[in-house]
């Protein structure tokens, strides 16, 4: 399973199409983890995410790219933060 951003092609999407659209997508065996503002995160297999695609006309995706890292914090930092909480 792969996860993939769908985002609707305009900037200004109602709530009815973001649920008809989450509706098609679960009708397709993906699983929407997240939906807000015309982009919807999904869960499913490459061919799924195609056919979800096919039928969502005014929708493209593209597959997540996890591109930030939180850097670990060191021994200092961690001691210093212990040290400011209450």
């Amino acid at each position: 399973m792969a996860r993939y951003v769908f985002s609707f092609a305009t900037a200004a999407i109602g709530a009815v199409p973001l649920a008809s659209a989450r509706r098609t997508a679960n009708s397709h065996g993906a699983t929407v983890l997240r939906a807000i503002a015309g982009t919807m995160l999904l869960e499913a297999p490459p061919a799924t995410a195609a056919a979800v695609a096919k039928a969502l006309p005014g929708w493209r995706y593209t597959p997540e790219r996890k591109t930030s890292r939180v850097p670990e914090r060191t021994q200092l930092q961690r001691a210093r933060q212990l040290a400011k909480a209450p």
